[in-house]
C-alpha cells in the first residue's frame, strides 16, 4: 500500500470517535421526563419524545387547582398511552348532601403517536390526543415537533382544544371540510370519543425548551403556556404565561420536578419509571449434568427404572416436574411441566439436556411433551446429536430448530400411554396464603376506600383432570362503612351493587368451583366448571377452544348459566339469573401482539362485542387495552357511555435473580357499570393455551439453550 493510501485510511478512521464521552461517566442519566399530565413532555405542554418500548411510568403532579395522578405505558417505541386521574381543587364533587366537601374528580385517557424520527436536520414529530375518552374537561389535540442539539431540546407545535385556548390561528384545517370549523362539546355522560371535535376550531402555536445539565443530573424547562386557565368558567389567576421548571434525576427510574407556573403557583412532581421489556437480572444457567458411563448405560438397559428415577431427580433440581416418560431403543419421550420457568422452549431445552445426559448411547431422538396444568399443549422432538452439539457451543439454536419437529398430540397425551408415571396420591391438596388489597378509588364518599384482607387459596386435585379451587377471604381492616352511593342503574345490577358486596362481604368465599379439563380431539380443548365462580356469580357451564397448532388464530365458545350471589358472598343466592356466552376469536400478530374479539350476551342481558389488544414482551411483561360496545343506549349505560379499560402484568421474576412463578397484575375500569359486564373466568382455556402454538415456540426458540 502506498504512503498516500495509508495516510488516507488512517485519517478516515480517526474521523470517527473511538473513545468514550465524558458524559458516559456522569453518575446520573438524563432522559425525557413527563409533563404535568403524565405523557413525555415539558410542563403543561407535550413534546415529541417517547419512553422506550416496554416502559411504564407513574407520575404524581401536585399544584393548585389541578392535581394529576397518571400511569403511562409504552407498548411500542412510537406509542404512549396514559390513564389520568385529576383532582380539581377549586370545584366540589357534587352537592354537600351527596359528597360532603370532597373536591371534584376527573378521569381521562391520553395517547401520543410518533410520526417521524429525527434525522439529520429534521425534528422528531408526533401527534396526540388528551382526554379523548373522558368528560372533555381537558380535551386537546396537538401536532408537535422536537429537535435536539446536544443538550438543548427545542419544541414547537400546534394545539387545539384546551391547548388551543390562546387562539391566534383561525380554523387551520377548515380547508379539509366543514367538520373542522366548529368544536363540539362532549356528552355530559362522558366516555365518548367525540371524534367530531378532534383538530376542529381555533388553534394556538405553543413552544418550549429543555436543557440538560448532565454533570448535575438536572433538566431545565421553559415553556409558553397556551391553555389560558384564567379564561375558563372555574378561572384561576394568571400573572405570567411563561412556566419554568427543573427536574432532578435521582436515578434512571426516579426523578423529581419543581416548577413555577402562571407566575403565582409552585408545582411538585414525582415520576417513577420502569423498563420491563427485558429481564436485566442475571438468572441461573442450566445445571451441569454428568453423562452416564458405559457401565451405567448397561444397568439402565437392564432396569429402566434407574433411568426414570435419575431423570425425575435431575428435572426436579431444575424446578421441572415430570408427568410421564418412555424409554425406547432409539427414542426417549418425556412429558414435563414447570410453574417456575415461564418460557416453554427453556423448559424443553433444559429437559432435553438432562434426558440426553442420562440416556443410553443408542437413543437418537428426544421428544419433550410440554404441559400446562392438566393439558398437554405441544411437543418438540429433538435430534439428539444436534442438540448435544448446541450444549457444547458447536451448534446454534437455528440449526437445532431446522432438525427438530414441532407438533401437537393433545388428544393422545403421553400420560395415557407411557411406562413411567410419577407416584401421585389423589386427592392431592395444595394451598397458599398472603395479604391482599381491595379498593374503591375516586367515589363521592372519599378518594380512597379500601380493605386489607388475608387471602387463602386451596386446590384439591381429585385426578389429573378434575380439581376443586377455593379462595377464602378474612378481613383485617377496612373503611367500607363509609360507602353510601347505592346504584341507580335502570338495568339489572350485575356489577353496580359493588358497594353492597364490599360492605357485607368483608369475610367471604371468593371462589369455590369444581373444574374438569381435557382434549377430546387433536387441538380441541374442553373445560367444564360448576360452583361459585367469582364474588358476584355462581352457576354451571363450560367452554371449548380450537387451537390449530400451526396457525396464528384460535376459535372458542363459552356458555354459562349463572345466578347472582348474595352480598355476604357465602353460599346464598339472590333472585337474578341469566345465561351468558360468547363466540371467541383470537389472533397472534407479529412482534408479540395479540388481539381478540368476543361477541355474545353479557351478564345484564345486553348483547355486543368486546375487543382486546395486547402486547406481550419476551420478558413476559404484558400491556393491554379493551373496549366493549353493546346494544345499550348511552343513557342506559350511564356515565362513561361504554365499557373500556386497560391492564398490565409484570412477572415477579424480573425483580429476582432466579426463575419463579407469579405476576403482578393490575386492571382498571374507569367506572364499575352493569353494561358490558362479563363473568370473571378463572383458568380460561385461552389463558392456558394462548402462548403455545408453533409461532409462539418459534419466537422464543433462542431460549432452547438457556
Amino acid at each position: 500500500m502506498r504512503f498516500s493510501q495509508l495516510l488516507f485510511v488512517s485519517l478516515y478512521s480517526l474521523s470517527y470517535p473511538c473513545f468514550g464521552s465524558i458524559e458516559d461517566y456522569y453518575p446520573k442519566k438524563i432522559e425525557p421526563s413527563p409533563s404535568n399530565y403524565g405523557e413525555t413532555g415539558i410542563l403543561e405542554l407535550p413534546n415529541a419524545k417517547f419512553m422506550n418500548s416496554g416502559s411504564m411510568r407513574f407520575t404524581f403532579s401536585s399544584s393548585y387547582p389541578n392535581e394529576y395522578t397518571s400511569l403511562t405505558a409504552s407498548p411500542f417505541s412510537w406509542l404512549e398511552a396514559t390513564y389520568k386521574y385529576t383532582e380539581i381543587k377549586n370545584n366540589l364533587y357534587g352537592p354537600a348532601a351527596y359528597s360532603g366537601n370532597q373536591t371534584a374528580k376527573d378521569k381521562s385517557f391520553d395517547v401520543k403517536i410518533k410520526l417521524f424520527n429525527s434525522e439529520s436536520y429534521l425534528p422528531d414529530l408526533a401527534i396526540g390526543l388528551r382526554d379523548f375518552a373522558g368528560t372533555g374537561a381537558f380535551s386537546s389535540e396537538y401536532l408537535v415537533a422536537t429537535k435536539s442539539f446536544y443538550n438543548l431540546h427545542l419544541t414547537t407545535g400546534l394545539g387545539w382544544g384546551v391547548l388551543g385556548s390562546a387562539g391566534g390561528i383561525k380554523k387551520p384545517l377548515s380547508y379539509l371540510g366543514d367538520r373542522f370549523d366548529t368544536r363540539i362539546k362532549s356528552s355530559d355522560l362522558g366516555g365518548d370519543f367525540n371524534a367530531g371535535s378532534w383538530f376542529a376550531g381555533e388553534a394556538s402555536v405553543f413552544a418550549g425548551l429543555e436543557y440538560d445539565l448532565k454533570r448535575h443530573g438536572l433538566k431545565l424547562k421553559l415553556e409558553y403556556d397556551t391553555t389560558e386557565p384564567d379564561k375558563k368558567i372555574l378561572s384561576v389567576p394568571v400573572n405570567n404565561r411563561f412556566n419554568i421548571g427543573l427536574n432532578y434525576f435521582l436515578s434512571e427510574n426516579l426523578n423529581l420536578g419543581l416548577s413555577y407556573e402562571r407566575g403565582n403557583q409552585f408545582r411538585f412532581t414525582v415520576a417513577l419509571k420502569g423498563e420491563f421489556s427485558k429481564d436485566t437480572l442475571k438468572k441461573p444457567l442450566p445445571k451441569n449434568v454428568v453423562k452416564i458411563n458405559r457401565d451405567q448405560q448397561e444397568r439402565i438397559l437392564r432396569d429402566n427404572s434407574i433411568f426414570y428415577r435419575s431423570l425425575n431427580k435431575s428435572l426436579q433440581d431444575e424446578k421441572i416436574f415430570i408427568q410421564a416418560a418412555e424409554l425406547e431403543t432409539n427414542k426417549v419421550s418425556l412429558s414435563v411441566g414447570s410453574s417456575s420457568l415461564r418460557s416453554l422452549t427453556r423448559v424443553a431445552g433444559r429437559s432435553a439436556r438432562i434426558a440426553s445426559a442420562l440416556s443410553p448411547e443408542a437413543v437418537e431422538e428426544i421428544e419433550v411433551r410440554l404441559m400446562n396444568g392438566s393439558l398437554e399443549v405441544n411437543s418438540i422432538a429433538f435430534n439428539r446429536n444436534e442438540i448435544e452439539e448446541g450444549f457444547s457451543y458447536k451448534s446454534s439454536p437455528q440449526e437445532i430448530f431446522t432438525k427438530s419437529e414441532l407438533s401437537s398430540k393433545s388428544n393422545a397425551p403421553l400420560v395415557n400411554t407411557s411406562s413411567f408415571l410419577p407416584t401421585i396420591e389423589f386427592p392431592e391438596f395444595t394451598w397458599t396464603m398472603s395479604p391482599a388489597l381491595k379498593h374503591q378509588i375516586g367515589g363521592p364518599e372519599a378518594f380512597y376506600l379500601g380493605q386489607l384482607w388475608w387471602r387463602t387459596d386451596t386446590t384439591i386435585k381429585f385426578s389429573r383432570n378434575i380439581s376443586l379451587y377455593t379462595t377464602f377471604g378474612l378481613d383485617i381492616y377496612n373503611n367500607f362503612n363509609e360507602l353510601n352511593n347505592p346504584s341507580s342503574s335502570s338495568i339489572p345490577h350485575v356489577r353496580s351493587d359493588i358497594q353492597e358486596y364490599l360492605k357485607e362481604g368483608k369475610n367471604n368465599i371468593q371462589r369455590m368451583k369444581l373444574e374438569y379439563m381435557s382434549s377430546p380431539l387433536k387441538d380441541v380443548f374442553f373445560r367444564a366448571d360448576l360452583g361459585l365462580f367469582e364474588e358476584m356469580f355462581g352457576g354451571i357451564g363450560g367452554e371449548i377452544l380450537y387451537r390449530p397448532f400451526n396457525k396464528r388464530w384460535s376459535l372458542g365458545l363459552s356458555m354459562h348459566k349463572v345466578r347472582q350471589r348474595e352480598y355476604k358472598q357465602l353460599f346464598g343466592f339472590r333472585d337474578y339469573e341469566t345465561n351468558t356466552g360468547f363466540l371467541e376469536m383470537y389472533y397472534d400478530f407479529p412482534n408479540q401482539v395479540s388481539a381478540s374479539i368476543l361477541a355474545g350476551k353479557y351478564l345484564a342481558g345486553d348483547k355486543g362485542a368486546t375487543i382486546d389488544l395486547s402486547r406481550r414482551f419476551k420478558s413476559g411483561f404484558t400491556l393491554g387495552i379493551f373496549a366493549t360496545l353493546t346494544n345499550l343506549s348511552k343513557e342506559e349505560f350511564g356515565e362513561g357511555s361504554f365499557d373500556k379499560g386497560f391492564y398490565f402484568g409484570i412477572p415477579t421474576e424480573l425483580f429476582y435473580t432466579d426463575y419463579r412463578s407469579g405476576t403482578i397484575a393490575f386492571g382498571l375500569h374507569p367506572l364499575t357499570k352493569d353494561g358490558g359486564a362479563m363473568m370473571n373466568q378463572h383458568n380460561s382455556l385461552y389463558s392456558i393455551l394462548g402462548d403455545t402454538n408453533y409461532h409462539s415456540l418459534k419466537s422464543k426458540w433462542k431460549d432452547i439453550l438457556d
